[in-house]
């Protein structure tokens, strides 16, 4: 929360009357409010004279297709006028069109269940990778032969990449924790692929040793993004 922190007190001396601040951080539901609001309150009357709005990043890096315009933003405000106002304000730029939240905790926690579920989802086929391995069962082909049933989610094991899915899920555990609430399947997902990058290591250097094979091992996708 630092960056976010860092760059409120740097704009904070330029707020005036009648604006509106909108967050598009990834954070836990209930993040804007205290990031923002007691500060806030002290220089304006949030919801008279002064607004916040949250309306979270929705983006693929290097997908030219699914451009910022052409994916569906979520937005939300303080109140209904300002909630309003922000949704007009996207709709003018995204072409996929908007959905406006019935309030700012509601499109937090949406923006931040994406990548947690995403996280979820593939810590279960990387679970059974393992598994299978020991078994002497191609994942690939297991994952081939049950695709052919139309509603099942066809996740891949590997690693997870990119800055969002592997962080994402501790902002979920961080604030169940602060209400007592222990997220048990969030934070076995987020172990099972922390540590898939050891066991896909131990893999290679078995199938090495077993198959006597010398040189150097290639790393493909570890920049995360294609060139």
């Amino acid at each position: 929360m630092s960056y976010i922190k860092t760059c409120f007190n740097q704009i904070f001396n330029y707020l005036r009357k009648n604006q509106t601040l909108i967050l598009e951080s990834t954070v836990y539901p209930g993040a804007t409010k205290d990031l923002f609001y007691k500060r806030l309150n002290k220089k304006f009357k949030i919801g008279k004279d002064f607004f916040i709005g949250y309306s979270p990043e929705r983006i693929n890096p290097g997908d030219k297709e699914r451009t910022v315009s052409k994916i569906v933003k979520l937005t939300s405000g303080s109140n209904s006028y300002s909630a309003n106002i922000i949704n007009d304000v996207y709709s003018d730029i995204i072409v996929a069109g908007t959905y406006l939240a019935p309030s700012i905790k509601v499109a937090e926690a949406a923006k931040v269940i994406e990548n947690s579920q995403r996280d979820i989802n593939i810590a279960f086929v990387n679970e059974l990778s393992k598994i299978f391995s020991l078994m002497s069962i191609d994942t690939l082909e297991v994952l081939k032969a049950a695709s052919t049933k139309w509603n099942f989610l066809n996740f891949k094991p590997g690693l997870v990449g990119g800055h969002c899915i592997g962080v994402d899920p501790y902002y979920l555990s961080y604030k169940f924790k602060k209400i007592g609430v222990k997220p048990t399947l969030i934070s076995a997902a987020r172990k099972v692929n922390d540590n898939m990058a050891k066991f896909f290591a131990k893999q290679i250097l078995i199938e090495r040793k077993k198959n006597k094979l010398k040189g150097k091992t290639l790393i493909l996708g570890y920049t995360f993004k294609e060139n």
